[in-house]
């Protein structure tokens, strides 16, 4: 089967920041959908290597920051290529504390508040469905994850859905 297809598929940039032994932790995603209307439900979908994952578990509540075009590339880096078990990622940036949660300092399209309601096992990754329980406006013009690798010629790390070996990539 050719997969190339899938890399046409249209997706964004979060950040997801949560809780777990009094430490921030978090990670970038490019799967996250709103499911529900009526009393919001979203849907994000991390790799269950993501110790991210392991907080959400622990500590249900989190944040989802939206990456702006604006966004400083080094939060990407930082969130996305090395783990909260290794390092904490919020030292270079800050981070303020919404509704229980750290939301990393930076320009961002706006900021969702969820807490974890559903995991559902899909083989190497979860989909975690949360309820929104606050927002926050931001500004700017959401980052597509084209963009990233069209502009800003980012690469997807091991653990994204979207990963791609070096010779996929060739």
């Amino acid at each position: 089967m050719d997969s190339n297809a899938l890399y046409n598929i249209t997706y964004g940039l979060y950040v997801v920041g949560c809780i777990s032994d009094d430490k921030p932790a978090g990670c970038i995603i490019n799967t996250c959908f709103q499911v529900t209307s009526e009393n919001p439900s979203l849907a994000i979908c991390l790799n269950k290597k993501n110790y991210t994952l392991d907080c959400i578990k622990k500590n249900p509540r989190f944040s989802i920051s939206i990456i702006s075009e604006d966004t400083v590339p080094m939060i990407i880096s930082s969130f996305g290529f090395r783990s909260s078990r290794d390092a904490d990622k919020y030292a270079d940036f800050g981070y303020d504390e919404l509704d229980g949660t750290p939301a990393v300092r930076g320009s961002f399209c706006g900021r969702l508040i969820l807490d974890a309601v559903n995991f559902i096992d899909c083989g190497t990754h979860v989909i975690v469905i949360g309820k929104l329980v606050g927002s926050y406006a931001g500004s700017g013009t959401p980052m597509t994850y084209a963009y990233y690798h069209r502009v800003i010629k980012g690469n997807a790390p091991e653990n994204a859905p979207t990963y791609r070996t070096p010779q996929e990539s060739e």
